[in-house]
């Protein structure tokens, strides 16, 4: 029973919660997920079922990915979304489409972030998250981030909706604030929802009530869709799994190289290092 399942996640649900809801459907204890979503976001969750699936969760860490938001603006909340407390209220401006299209595209590309008080990034061994409960802030550094779409999708009544395709590590809840500053107002997230995450996207997924054994989806699936592969037999197969073979030394588009037998039966994944040589990264034979 290992692969992946594909969650449309709900709203007011940890990504935690959903993974233990799994694992009490599917009777295991092995099922973790990849990109947390904040309890308010709705969408795709993709969660790992099984030793092997979970042993994958690295490879992941590099996707892209996609979210249509809904920006509420002349108003300011602590954490920068619906689940805040209100420190300020002022009445919003009305703007163009246009003025409103610019706003958004004056975010194309790379720019720094700073992460919110509420995010579950470190400082000093101390998640954000943490501190902001006891009333404590501190500074942060800030982060590469990277925005390579950004569109708007529906503007009427003080309320943005725009969809954006981001780097790993961008906070939606902050851009959506930036994008209010840059209009001159105020503005939190009222909605959030993960569309896409790497080559995946929220038309596979299911909900949770939808969950059992038969929709879980092959190792070899997921991963065929990002990584290359290259198929040896069964002498290099040994070779590989006893350690023997650390580089390989060929061409391919992409950043990781799965290595599988001829059943299809995965083997190990490789990474490309700075050398441009493929590295053994994690054997993933059961």
């Amino acid at each position: 029973m290992d692969g992946f399942l594909f969650i449309n996640k709900e709203k007011d649900v940890t990504s935690r919660t959903a993974c233990d809801q799994v694992s009490r459907i599917l009777s295991t204890k092995t099922v973790g997920h990849v990109g947390t979503l904040d309890p308010f976001a709705t969408g795709l969750l993709l969660v790992m079922v099984g030793a092997r699936a979970t042993r994958c969760a690295q490879f992941f860490d590099d996707f892209s990915k996609g979210y249509i938001a809904t920006l509420t603006l002349g108003e300011e909340r602590d954490s920068l979304d619906i689940t805040g407390n209100v420190l300020n209220t002022q009445e919003a401006p009305s703007f163009s489409k246009i003025e409103v299209e610019s706003a958004l595209k004056s975010f194309l590309g790379i720019s720094k972030q700073i992460p919110p008080m509420t995010s579950a990034v470190h400082v000093n061994g101390r998640k954000l998250y943490q501190l902001a409960r006891q009333g404590i802030e501190v500074d942060r550094p800030a982060r590469d981030i990277e925005i390579f779409d950004i569109k708007l999708l529906k503007y009427e009544n003080n309320e943005i909706t725009f969809y954006s395709r981001v780097s790993k590590g961008t906070y939606i809840r902050v851009l959506g604030s930036d994008i209010a500053k840059k209009l001159g107002t105020i503005g939190y997230l009222s909605k959030l929802e993960r569309v896409e995450a790497g080559p995946f996207n929220l038309d596979s997924s299911i909900k949770i009530e939808e969950v059992k054994e038969d929709k879980i989806v092959p190792i070899y699936d997921v991963l065929s869709k990002f990584c290359s592969i290259k198929e040896v037999d069964d002498t290099l197969s040994v070779d590989i799994k006893n350690g023997k073979i650390k580089y390989i030394d060929e061409k391919y588009d992409t950043k990781y190289l799965l290595i599988v037998e001829k059943d299809k039966s995965i083997v190990a994944m490789y990474m490309r290092n700075s050398d441009n040589i493929y590295e053994f990264k994690r054997g993933l034979f059961s």
